[in-house]
């Protein structure tokens, strides 16, 4: 991994168009075979619309009742991604946490579309904001009424933890804290990975999709549909205020300010070495210190001895680039 990590401090926040591909490719002859001991259930439909699509890895030589359930969501800047990236991408995620005893759900979900080269007359997407929320609304939904089958693992409906990097993060946080007094189905915990619960308007590509997903990239509209700005208008007897780098640190400050008990702290981990992406594709490699950080996240709540504090995950890279 030393070259790899030489490559990222060589680079330190470059992160352009198309570089995805370049850091995925370093990454997967590190991934192994699929282990004979995971069933991978694939393209569960879980809504209407033609990306709303899941797969299933399922440990299958754990017959215990009430597994944990991770529903991890990629990212792709609003507007590329899918849950099957590549033959090993993510399934390397899908693997690692299912060797654990856990039953993982990846999700695709819907994506914006234009014109990559900038032409006026391009068509408009027809996918704008609420979309990737209500996406993820229909794919808890359906680990809620499906996970605890025998073919999907027997998972707990009450031990599903939501896992987001960048742009997947930031659907489930709109889908999380647009519903500010319901949250059903139960969540026993969230994990951020290098999410965007803001947006940077100085990039051309952002101001594009932030006018095609949320009408506008003027943050007066975008702004309060964003994910700091749900959360800072949740109202005092919110269920999410009961539980205890930029836009990131934004987030955790505003989430410690209304957290109860007052000053009541989520856990932010900040990982060296990594970029933008590198942190989630180092998932089932020889690096374990993201995959570490995270098992014993989940670890803490999904035991009896697990506390509100432990809800919230958010987990940054010191050369990320926010998408």
């Amino acid at each position: 991994m030393d070259h790899i990590f030489a490559i990222i401090a060589e680079e330190t926040t470059k992160f352009n168009l198309g570089d995805e591909e370049i850091w995925r490719d370093m990454y997967e002859p590190f991934y192994g075979e699929q282990p004979r001991d995971i069933t991978v259930i694939r393209d569960q439909r879980y809504g209407p619309a033609e990306r709303n699509l899941l797969d299933v890895f399922v440990p299958v030589n754990n017959p215990e009742r009430g597994k944990p359930v991770l529903m991890f969501v990629h990212g792709g800047g609003f507007f590329s991604g899918d849950k099957r990236w590549s033959e090993k991408c993510w399934a390397n995620v899908g693997h690692f946490f299912a060797q654990q005893g856990i039953i993982v759900v990846i999700v695709t979900h819907q994506l914006v579309t234009f014109d990559m080269n900038g032409g006026d007359d391009s068509p408009k997407s027809d996918v704008q904001y609420p979309a990737g929320a209500n996406d993820m609304q229909l794919a808890r939904q359906w680990i809620y009424d499906n996970i605890a089958a025998e073919r999907f693992g027997r998972g707990s409906v009450d031990k599903v933890l939501l896992f987001g990097h960048s742009s997947g993060g930031a659907h489930i946080a709109m889908n999380l804290y647009g519903s500010p007094r319901k949250v059903f189905p139960p969540v026993a915990g969230v994990m951020y990975l290098s999410v965007p619960f803001w947006y940077d308007r100085t990039r051309p590509i952002r101001q594009r999709i932030l006018q095609i997903y949320y009408g506008s990239d003027a943050e007066e509209i975008w702004g309060p549909r964003s994910a700091i700005g749900l959360f800072q208008r949740l109202p005092d007897d919110s269920p999410w205020l009961k539980e205890a780098c930029d836009a990131a640190v934004a987030f955790f400050n505003a989430y410690r300010a209304r957290s109860s008990p007052a000053g009541t702290l989520p856990i932010m981990h900040v990982i060296d070495k990594h970029n933008h992406l590198s942190n989630v594709l180092s998932i089932g490699t020889s690096d374990t210190a993201q995959a570490t950080k995270l098992l014993e996240f989940i670890r803490s709540c999904t035991t009896s001895q697990s506390t509100s504090s432990s809800k919230l995950s958010v987990s940054h890279t010191w050369s990320a680039h926010r998408d």
